[in-house]
């Protein structure tokens, strides 16, 4: 047996499981910090991809394609679809709608 008392060894237990939470913390820290850079990210991605999506629905309605398949082909739901149109007329900042299907 070792010449250590058992309080001695049970710190040395306690130490190593706190040190190994910790080290656990440390990662899951990291990894949410790459998440959150990497959904900064897509969400820059989504704001450049909804201005192009905004500039062709508007130049796809003054090439007179009608307003229904508009909505079905850009997947803009009409009723944000005809907002857009208001404001596209105002030249305005697009508002920030929500994707969702296409209403029939």
């Amino acid at each position: 047996m070792s010449d250590e008392p058992k309080e001695v060894l049970h710190l040395r237990a306690i130490r190593a499981e706190f040190d190994d939470i910790k080290n656990k913390l440390d990662d899951a820290r990291v990894q949410q910090t790459n998440l959150e850079n990497t959904i900064a990210d897509l969400l820059a991605k989504q704001r450049e991809a909804r201005k192009k999506r905004r500039d062709a629905i508007l130049a796809a309605d003054a090439a007179g394609i009608p307003r229904l398949r508009i909505s079905k082909e850009s997947g803009m739901r009409r009723s944000n679809m005809y907002k857009l149109f208001e404001e596209g007329s105002d030249d305005s900042t697009p508002p920030d709608v929500e994707d969702s299907d296409p209403q029939e």
